[in-house]
């Protein structure tokens, strides 16, 4: 072989030597970030992984008086470190458009559903994101902020309500009358109503001060149905139950018309087509009434049989009997028994219970799937 033949074979080695080093240099540098990244990723803290990769179920649950939150597989994802107030009006908190409300220090803040701190604030109160803007109360007054913690309409309300179907409810001055903004803060019905409650059913309940009486409103502020009940509830699934005759309750369409006559002692709102009404235990007792579930047409589907009852929710429904909660389906069988001092609506498939002072959740069979804990 000669010695220019041997020397071309030698470069062309050492060229494929030196790409195959530059190679496995890389294969190296791209396995040591990616374990760096694995090793921190496995002493990363369960709430502090990131909001957009945490779990899309996020429950509240209580562990030693402080409250944290359960993922889907009801393991911990955000530790119990916040402040518990089982009188709180926003209790269970929960996540809305993906912030919650929570208490530290007597404080109200708002979390991301990694857990992060995401509002940092000294509110007196802090209600959930509706419609993008949440109710706070500071120094006294009530205003609306954005996800960002920024007012977008300033603290200037004696009370408000939340946002709903684009208003809110506010009164401008203690003992004054009610009226509703916009987003922009801007009053589009005026203050004159002694009571006012959110849109509902694009609808709103709304109490005058002739004679006290209740009517409805809509957007505009038009009145659709004239102030004439002395009781009455907002709008749900097309019907709303109003007090008619005798100071029994019956229910209206939004056009005013009575499609359920006045029969009831007491009457819930409509959800999944049925809803919660009371009859007397007896013609003899009129003092003592018994809940049971009616449909659209007023026929009962479950007889009058509990002491207290409330619309259904996902299939389920609670009940009071004896004093307790208990759960029942649709065709009014107890899904378990009437042994809970609190109770709450089913969500994600899963309900929270009280008993004995302690918290804990039941499944759709009323089975515990979370054991009660302090």
């Amino acid at each position: 072989m000669s010695s220019a033949v041997y020397a071309l074979k030698t470069q062309s080695k050492l060229i494929l030597f030196m790409k195959w080093l530059r190679f496995s240099a890389i294969i190296t540098l791209c396995l040591f970030v990616y374990s760096c990244s694995t090793i921190e990723s496995a002493f990363e803290p369960s709430g502090s992984a990131g909001a957009s990769r945490a779990p899309s179920t996020l429950l509240p649950y209580v562990q030693n008086n402080k409250v944290g939150f359960l993922d889907e597989e009801l393991q911990s994802w955000i530790a119990p470190t916040y402040g518990f107030n089982p009188n709180d009006p926003d209790w269970p908190y929960s996540f809305t458009e993906g912030l919650a409300a929570v208490t530290i220090n007597g404080q109200t803040v708002y979390i991301n559903r990694a857990g992060d701190i995401a509002i940092q604030s000294n509110f007196q109160e802090g209600y959930r994101f509706s419609e993008g803007l949440a109710l706070v109360k500071t120094q006294g007054q009530y205003g609306y902020i954005t996800p960002s913690g920024h007012f977008r309409i300033e603290a200037r309300f004696n009370d408000a309500k939340n946002f709903n179907n684009g208003l809110a409810a506010v009164q401008p001055k203690a003992g004054g009358p009610w009226g509703y903004i916009d987003k922009s803060g801007t009053m589009v019905i005026e203050p004159e109503y002694t009571q006012a409650q959110s849109f509902s059913d694009g609808l709103a309940l709304v109490q005058t001060a002739t004679h006290l009486e209740w009517g409805y409103i809509n957007k505009d502020g038009a009145v659709v149905i004239t102030p004439q009940y002395r009781e009455a509830k907002s709008f749900s699934e097309g019907l709303a139950a109003v007090q008619l005759e005798y100071r029994q309750w019956g229910y209206i369409t939004k056009e005013g018309e009575i499609t359920i006559e006045s029969q009831f002692i007491d009457a819930g709102s409509f959800r999944e087509g049925m809803a919660p009404v009371a009859l007397p235990e007896s013609a003899g007792n009129l003092a003592i009434q018994k809940y049971g579930y009616i449909n659209k047409n007023g026929e009962f589907l479950i007889e009058p049989q509990f002491d207290q009852a409330h619309p259904f929710v996902h299939g389920r429904a609670r009940v009071q009997l004896n004093g307790k909660y208990a759960y029942i389906n649709e065709e009014g069988k107890l899904l378990t028994g009437s042994i809970f001092e609190r109770a709450w609506d089913f969500s994600e498939g899963y309900a929270l219970v009280q008993a004995g002072g302690r918290y804990g959740y039941i499944n759709r069979k009323g089975l515990f799937v979370i054991g009660l804990s302090q």
